[in-house]
């Protein structure tokens, strides 16, 4: 079965943890849940901008090694209220990652796109990198948590990371050059979205054609019944007036004999 790197992160985001995560930063849950499910591709991204970088795939190497037992410890420090510290933590760990311009897009790309204050949305992001660092030193393993497993994994990984970023959000952050190393997975996106564009124009043309033919027969066919109905009309009143219908002194219009010729 394929790893879908966005889906394990979230599997560890139970609703008690947000739940948690949301009295942290003092966010109402269903706000902070939303929140979430936008922060956690887009961290995913600028990651994936970090291993495309010089050495940048060794840091994060270094640091999914150093969180590695963030996600068993995560409950525990939640419970024993001392949340500000992960806060700090985990906002110095992403700044050495994606660096301050990049920290600071981030935080504003999502403060704006989910409506929360940018202090608020600062806080989440330093809760949740450490917890996205914690799945991929989880998944990875000692044995290939290295500079060469990281650009693996995340190779792997950007048409998950984009599916799963909000179509609002990617904008935003299309502009900061954080989803660059996702723009493979988006073109493939947007290539099959052409060819599927591409194969419907004659898909209607077929059935534009089918409905004109049927429009053809059905006009012909009361064509046809008007035409018996009015020649069924002609013959009566010929019959009336004595003469066959097809007597050239017969005018079908007015069902008279012409002035030239007497009636037998």
């Amino acid at each position: 079965m394929t790893t879908n790197l966005v889906s394990l992160v979230m599997e560890f985001l139970t609703p008690d943890l947000i739940g948690r995560i949301a009295s942290a930063v003092e966010l109402d849950r269903n706000k902070a849940q939303f929140a979430i499910r936008s922060a956690v591709p887009a961290l995913l991204a600028a990651f994936n901008d970090t291993a495309t970088e010089p050495g940048g795939a060794q840091k994060l190497a270094d640091a999914a090694g150093q969180q590695a037992s963030t996600l068993r410890n995560f409950v525990r420090v939640h419970a024993s209220g001392a949340q500000s510290s992960l806060f700090e933590e985990g906002s110095r760990m992403l700044l050495s990652l994606v660096g301050a311009r990049n920290q600071n897009a981030l935080t504003e790309a999502i403060a704006t796109f989910t409506g929360l204050e940018q202090g608020a949305t600062g806080s989440l992001l330093g809760l949740l990198a450490p917890i996205v660092m914690g799945t991929i030193a989880k998944h990875q393993g000692t044995r290939s948590l290295d500079a060469n497993g990281i650009v693996n994994l995340f190779a792997s990984q950007k048409g998950n990371i984009a599916d799963a970023l909000p179509s609002g959000l990617g904008s935003m952050l299309s502009g900061t050059g954080l989803l660059n190393s996702l723009s493979g997975a988006s073109r493939t996106a947007t290539t099959a979205s052409n060819e599927a564009m591409r194969a419907a124009p004659p898909v209607r043309l077929v059935d534009a054609a089918r409905t004109k033919n049927a429009i053809i027969v059905l006009a012909a066919s009361l064509l046809v019944f008007a035409s018996m109905a009015l020649l069924g009309t002609f013959s009566q009143k010929a019959q009336n007036a004595g003469i066959s219908p097809i007597d050239p002194g017969f005018v079908p219009s007015t069902g008279q004999i012409n002035a030239g010729r007497s009636k037998p």
